[in-house]
């Protein structure tokens, strides 16, 4: 009975041991020499050099013997729709027959998705400013979980940072009369950097204060009248 349980346990341990390590070659933000790109990107290579054409492979995970051969538009691009998560492996050949393969160079890549920030707008009395509460869907939740925010004001083609406004939420400081329209961008942070910001525009009525009433006692109407008697 022990052996049989201690086989058990030792089958388990491997099975766990297996589904990390394999967990662990794919390719994270994070993985060394990665190379990140926003989703909707080409990865270009640079020209081959003259008489060489490149070879690509690709493979989900780190491996010596990549199998699937990947197509390149113009001998140096992967296009973006084709472009995935995982490890690509460069190679370079002559094009003379008989030529030799040159060993492959491993190219991690990892494509972010995009965020997609919004904010409702609130409508507000100059003197009584209300906060702009933004909301951002993170299709990279949990692998990447720190955004980065900037509010702006915006004024035609032109975008002007407001400055401290940096968090998901704004409430508007010193607000002028009319109409202004708001731009909030959200970028992905890592190691430090930030990465595939997305933005979304608002505008926002901000109306005046409406001016103290100045009614005589002759224009109210229902109060006493003076008598004689």
């Amino acid at each position: 009975m022990n052996s049989t349980i201690k086989k058990t346990v030792f089958a388990i341990a491997i099975l766990l041991t297996c589904s990390f390590l394999r967990a662990s070659a794919q390719v994270t933000p994070t993985t060394t020499d990665v190379s990140l790109f926003c989703k909707g990107s080409d990865l270009t290579f640079p020209a081959p050099a003259p008489g060489e054409n490149w070879i690509v492979r690709f493979s989900t995970t780190a491996t010596t013997t990549p199998s699937t051969v990947i197509t390149l538009v113009g001998g140096n691009k992967i296009a973006a729709a084709d472009l995935q998560n995982g490890y690509y492996y460069l190679s370079s050949k002559a094009t003379a027959a008989g030529s030799c393969e040159s060993e492959m160079q491993q190219i991690p890549v990892y494509v972010l998705k995009p965020l997609v920030p919004d904010f409702a707008a609130a409508n507000f009395c100059v003197e009584a400013p209300l906060t702009q509460v933004g909301t951002i869907i993170n299709p990279e939740d949990p692998t990447i979980t720190t955004l980065a925010y900037q509010w702006y004001t915006v004024t035609g083609s032109a975008e002007t940072a407001i400055a401290g406004a940096t968090s998901k939420d704004y409430t508007p400081v010193s607000p002028t009369v009319g109409t202004t329209k708001y731009r909030l961008k959200v970028g992905y942070v890592i190691g430090g950097n930030k990465y595939c910001p997305q933005t979304v525009d608002h505008d926002v009525v901000v109306s005046a204060k409406p001016t103290k009433p100045t009614l005589t006692p002759a224009q109210i109407s229902g109060t006493a009248n003076a008598v004689t008697f």
